[in-house]
């Protein structure tokens, strides 16, 4: 027991200095509040689906430079929740999309059954980068009280977590 808390406070330092060069601020916010560009491009983009709520979101980078981002968390049907990020001029950053278990893609079963013996599968998140053109999936497996993350590209070849670009954002 003694090895495992040494090993997440180890885990978690490391993250804070390695990973986190910026500070995230944000709110829940009424559509009202959202730039019109921003509402535009969700209606064209995401036409059909119920925007759930609006957060605005700060990051404040280690030069002290700042950007503003709106989220939208969307629902359509039975399907989970969904969200997307936007600049404030309505362009479109990343779309990301919940998956329960029984609706992981099949693709990237046999490796999460091969590499991942003993855990079970208990959702998953596909994100979309619009600049890039990348797509990744991040996997939550369980075994016991143990959570893992997996996180694959849209070829279903894993990638370490370390190696994923900034704006691919798992919230």
């Amino acid at each position: 027991m003694r090895k495992a808390i040494l090993f997440v406070t180890l885990l978690s330092f490391h993250a804070l200095l390695s990973g986190q060069s910026n500070r995230f601020e944000g709110r829940v916010i009424p559509a009202e509040e959202v730039p019109a560009s921003v509402l535009a491009s969700q209606e064209n983009n995401f036409t059909g689906k119920k925007v759930v709520r609006w957060r605005f979101q700060r990051s404040t980078g280690v030069k002290g430079n700042s950007i503003d981002r709106y989220v939208v968390t969307m629902k359509e049907g039975k399907r989970p929740l969904s969200n997307a990020r936007y600049a404030p001029d309505g362009e479109l950053i990343y779309y990301a999309e919940y998956y329960s278990p029984k609706t992981i893609p099949d693709f990237l079963v046999p490796d999460l059954r091969e590499n991942f013996p003993g855990q079970r599968a208990t959702g998953g998140t596909h994100i979309k980068l619009y600049k890039t053109k990348k797509e990744y999936y991040r996997i939550r497996l369980k075994k016991g009280s143990t959570v893992t993350y997996v996180f694959y590209n849209k070829n279903g070849n894993q990638v370490d977590r370390n190696k994923l670009p900034a704006d691919a954002n798992f919230e």
